[in-house]
């Protein structure tokens, strides 16, 4: 019995020692989604497509959609991810994270995201039209040289 003990400590103190990751806590997650501003990206996703939606249903008044945004909450998305990071990053991670988010260079970082990413949408689109043009030119010409 005591060499089971024994044993057993032995096996938990070489699993602790033995650099295992510890999980990410919702705590760290929260925090850096909080820093990153990630519950707002969500919003401001919401806001684009309800831009959208707009144009397709011009018919539906506008204070439908004030209400709609009403009922968005950024919360309910930070609780669908929680999961997700902890299935994808150690505790350590999230606190290097955290570290970097909290410095000078991951806020400045944090503050040119969104127009970052409106710029990078746009070149994208650009992108995206020229490989088209250029697929549409392609068929165009096989289409052109077919007997």
């Amino acid at each position: 019995m005591k060499l089971r003990a024994v044993v057993v400590i032995l096996l938990f103190a070489l699993s602790v020692n033995s650099g295992a990751a510890s999980p990410a806590t919702e705590r760290s997650i929260r925090e850096l989604l909080t820093l990153t501003g990630a519950g707002n990206i969500g919003v401001q996703v919401v806001q684009n497509m309800v831009q959208a939606l707009k144009r397709v249903r011009p018919q539906v008044p506008e204070s439908f959609w004030v209400e709609f945004m009403k009922d968005v909450n950024s919360d309910e998305l930070v609780n669908g991810v929680i999961p997700i990071y902890q299935k994808h990053f150690t505790e350590e991670d999230l606190q290097a994270a955290i570290k970097f988010y909290r410095s000078p260079a991951g806020r400045r970082f944090i503050e040119k995201q969104p127009i970052v990413v409106q710029e990078s949408m746009q070149a994208g689109q650009q992108w995206g039209q020229q490989i088209a043009k250029r697929a549409m030119d392609k068929a165009q010409k096989l289409e052109s040289e077919a007997p």
